[in-house]
This record gives structure tokens, sequence and C-alpha cells, in this order.
């Protein structure tokens, strides 16, 4: 395999003491070893500074970056600046990677120079140390592109992809303080092949306490703005990286249904709820379209 092809494993931590030093080492023990390690500290109040600043000092393959508190996106932009690998990849402080998953990604990118973005399955790890039975994400490139309309199919933490398209869209949004991962997904897809490996290759927490948890309203919020930007690109209405307020969307003809559609489906997740009654025959008749997230709807309900 060459040598050239290296790594930028961008790793953002923030109060993260229980588990950083695990996850760090799931990096270091990586078989691919032609990375670099950015760890980002966005103004932890425990001890996961001084775990992290360990680790620089043993390996150098590890930067260490030591900022206030930025939040998530421009934490993650921040160490984009400083990358150096063809590729980066990405890791939450509370998630392990398992030993040869670098390799593997590195693996499929090399099969074809279209390319761009490759996700990978992962174990769920419970509070209780116990492994929730999921399923596999088994997207091809079709399907992924198809379902990325109205979801994201990918394992943030998982992901690898090609540093300079990234660039072109400005890497992550700094408009989306949440659901960043999402919107770059969507874009990227528009420039190359996408994929998600069938194998677990990465351990995820599943924490009651986690960013996704504690802000579901707000991060449900900035998904629907994004797909309705993906919506509304695909229409040709706006360009890629136009910014426009939600405003925009609400009062276009052709995505003011969508966003109401789409507030439907996600309104399990929101606080300010859009029921069936309050759709109109043309939303209504749009829900044809979202099969997968209407049975989604009658589980839920069933269960709860």
């Amino acid at each position: 395999m060459k040598t050239d092809n290296k790594i930028s494993v961008i790793l953002p931590v923030y109060n993260s003491e229980e588990y950083i030093n695990e996850s760090i080492t799931s990096i270091l023990n990586q078989t691919y070893e032609n990375f670099e390690l950015i760890i980002i500290d966005d103004g932890s109040t425990d001890k996961s500074k001084e775990i992290c600043k360990n680790f620089s000092k043993k390996d150098n393959r590890i930067v260490f970056l030591d900022n206030n508190h930025l939040g998530l996106t421009k934490s993650l932009n921040k160490a984009l600046k400083i990358a150096k690998g063809k590729y980066v990849a990405r890791q939450d402080a509370d998630d392990v990677s398992l030993s040869d998953r670098f390799d593997k990604q590195i693996k499929w990118f090399l099969k074809d120079k279209r390319r761009i973005l490759c996700g990978t399955n992962c174990k769920i790890l419970t509070q209780n140390n116990e492994y929730k039975n999921n399923r596999s994400l088994k997207f091809t490139n079709n399907g992924i592109r198809k379902k990325l309309e109205y979801s994201n199919c990918f394992v943030h933490s998982s992901i690898m992809f090609l540093r300079e398209s990234a660039q072109k869209f400005g890497n992550y949004d700094e408009n989306l303080k949440f659901a960043q991962d999402y919107d770059l997904w969507w874009k990227l897809s528009t420039q190359g092949e996408v994929g998600n490996l069938n194998e677990k290759l990465l351990i995820l927490r599943n924490r009651k306490n986690s960013i996704s948890v504690e802000n579901v309203n707000n991060q449900t919020l900035n998904f629907i703005k994004s797909s309705i930007k993906f919506y509304a690109y695909n229409k040709k209405i706006v360009r890629i990286n136009d910014h426009k307020e939600i405003a925009f969307y609400e009062n276009n003809d052709l995505t003011k249904n969508q966003l109401k559609v789409m507030k439907y489906l996600y309104n399990d997740k929101l606080d300010e709820k859009i029921y069936f009654k309050n759709l109109n025959l043309k939303q209504s008749l749009k829900l044809i379209f979202y099969p997968t997230l209407l049975i989604r709807k009658i589980i839920k309900k069933i269960i709860d």
C-alpha cells in the first residue's frame, strides 16, 4: 500500500476524562500507521486536557490544540485548517476504533478515484456496558444519496473523507451548531462516490448525556434546515454554498411544503409539534415518498 496516503485524524475533546484514554489508544494502535492525530480540547474543565497532553509527549504523531470553548463545529474547522493528510478521519472522544478501521477505509478509497466519503458500521455500547443488537448500514452509493434527502446514514465518528473535497465547501458549515456532519455529507455526495463499510469497525458509546440527546430539538431543527437546503439545491433554487435563513424556505412555494412535511415526520424530536391534521392535501400526499419514516412513526407510537 502507498505510504503517501496520509490521514489526519481529528479528535475533539470536551470533559471526556472517563473515556479519552481508551479512545486515543485505539487510534494509536491502528494497523495503518501513516497518520497524524489532531486532538483539540474545547475548554475542558476536568482532567481531559492533562491526559491528552501526556499522550502528545509520548507520540510525535499527535498534534495537541488547546482552545477556549468554541463548540464542535468551530473546533472541527480549526483542526481542519492545520490538517496535512490527504484524508480526514473523525472520532469522538468517547468512542473506540477497531485496530484495522483505517486500513480498511483506505483500501476502499484506493479502489476508485471517484470515492470521496467512507463511513463504517458500528457496535453500540450502552451505559450498562451491553451491546445493542443494531442493524447494519448497508447502503450503496445510490442508496445513500437517495436516503440523504431525508436522513443521515453515516456515523460521524466513523467517517473518513477527502480533505480537499471538504475545503471546496468551507469544511463544516459554522452556521450550524448541530447536524454539521449531515450537512457536509450531502454536499460531498454531490461531488463523488460515497459508501459505508458493512463491517462494524467502531464502538459507539450511547450515553444519555451526549450532545445529541441533550439537544435533540435544536439538532433536529438544524438537520431539517440542511435537508431543506439539499432539497432546494436539487430543485436548483439555491447554490450549494448559499446561506439562506429558514424564513427563505418557509416562504418559497417549492420548499415550504417540504419543510412542513419534514417537521411532521420528525415531530417526536421537536418541541413545537406539527401533526397530520396540520398538513394540507399536497403535503399529506408527499408522505407517500417517505415510507421508512412513516413506518418509524408507527412503530414508535406503538412502543410509546
